[in-house]
């Protein structure tokens, strides 16, 4: 089932046949690229820039599950906001193939001061941007 809410983004990424390993499935190095591919197209969608041309930011932690094995072929990732802290938030992901939500993975970025690069309260226009990739029920 789906943990994705109605409102995510979603896009579709391509396995290439080198992202497998010996077992036939994706390598869990690769599922993790995928993730972040499929982040930094949602940031691309949601604010029309790459995630650090504005504000940089830096991944804090990241945390995936492994529902099921990728295989190659076409994988639809689909990407939301759970919270929004003081300098950082967390995205969502998920990665579907052939109608199976097979990898969950949550990553927790901290925005930066471009001086001092150190953490720093989100600003309101970037909140307002998050806020709106949000479920409904949160």
């Amino acid at each position: 089932m789906s943990r994705a809410p109605a409102n995510c983004f979603s896009t579709d990424l391509d396995v290439r046949w080198s992202d497998q390993d010996l077992n036939g499935h994706v390598n869990n190095a690769q599922v993790i690229t995928l993730v972040e591919e499929a982040r930094v197209r949602a940031v691309l969608s949601w604010s029309g820039t790459s995630p650090s041309a504005t504000t940089p930011r830096v991944v804090r932690a990241v945390n995936t599950l492994y529902d099921e094995e990728l295989s190659y072929g076409t994988v639809t990732a689909r990407v939301w906001i759970s919270r929004l802290g003081t300098t950082s938030y967390t995205v969502c992901h998920e990665l579907v193939q052939n109608d199976r939500p097979c990898v969950y993975s949550e990553a927790v970025i901290v925005v930066l001061d471009p001086e001092t690069r150190t953490p720093t309260p989100i600003s309101p226009e970037l909140r307002a941007q998050l806020e709106q990739q949000q479920p409904a029920y949160l």
